[in-house]
């Protein structure tokens, strides 16, 4: 399933999620999901229907806010002397 129909399917996502889903939510690469799990920032557990690996939102938004972590968001901003 496209993470269009993902959309017009669950207008509210989950609170934890399987990979594919997790991978739509996110919109990164399976790489970068990889990389998340190396790192412990997200950890898919068997606590789905019948065991499915299921990873929790609130992991999947935190690790998504550390790619843009220590970015220049006042790149913008005047400094004062």
């Amino acid at each position: 399933m496209g993470a269009e129909k993902l959309e017009q399917a669950l207008p509210f996502w989950p609170a934890a999620m399987p990979r594919a889903m997790a991978l739509a939510y996110t919109g990164v690469a399976e790489t970068q999901l990889k990389d998340w799990e190396r790192r412990g920032l997200v950890r898919f557990r068997p606590r789905g229907p019948r065991g499915q690996m299921i990873a929790p939102r609130v992991d999947l938004d935190a690790a998504l806010a550390s790619l843009f972590d220590g970015e220049a968001d006042d790149a913008g901003a005047i400094e004062f002397d």
